[in-house]
């Protein structure tokens, strides 16, 4: 999955969510939080290793 379509996708998740929560299917948004919960661990481990990959090119990381 590509990093943008992870982030909209969480973006999206979390407004569902609140919007369930504040309506009578209540239920359905604490469910939902799980998967946001999911959704976010995803993209911070995608955005994380992208970042890894990129400290690879800066030359301060090779004088360390």
């Amino acid at each position: 999955m590509s990093l943008k379509m992870l982030k909209w996708s969480l973006r999206a998740l979390i407004v569902l969510t609140v919007i369930l929560l504040f309506t009578n299917a209540a239920a359905i948004g604490i469910g939902l939080m799980a998967v946001d919960l999911i959704v976010g661990g995803l993209y911070l481990m995608h955005k994380s290793a992208c970042d890894r990959r990129q400290m690879h090119h800066l030359s301060l990381m090779h004088r360390l």
